[in-house]
């Protein structure tokens, strides 16, 4: 049975990083298959996701997943809409960061910055 949840909403925030969330190793599934929604309005910014296949990660046990063919993170600059990515791999915990860093800026602003609404898994 499939199970969908959110794993992030938006904060007032330049960089953030969701709570871990339970992936398909966790459940014990074999086909090791995630799909995500990433929903964002007027949003500046990359969106990364992170796996571990460890039971009770540290930060250095998380890992990047690919989401394009040539970088791990979807880039957006002032733009809306709903992007959607299938991954496969048997991990034990997902997680979501919305990074600003890159931009250079002090602090948060949504009229510059934009909103990233959600992040939902089907798993």
């Amino acid at each position: 049975m499939a199970n969908t949840v959110v794993v992030l909403t938006n904060k007032p925030e330049l960089t953030y990083t969701s709570e871990k969330t339970k992936g398909d190793g966790f459940y014990g599934y074999a086909d090791g298959l995630h799909t995500m929604s990433f929903h964002y309005k007027n949003f500046t910014g990359r969106v990364h996701v992170q796996a571990t296949i460890v039971e009770d990660p540290t930060e250095t046990d998380w890992f990047s997943i690919g989401l394009t063919d040539s970088t791990d993170y979807y880039q957006f600059t002032d733009e809306s809409g709903t992007v959607g990515s299938t991954f496969q791999g048997n991990f034990v915990w997902i997680r979501v960061k919305v990074d600003r860093d890159y931009l250079g800026a002090a602090t948060y602003s949504s009229t510059t910055h934009g909103l990233f609404d959600k992040a939902v898994i089907l798993i």
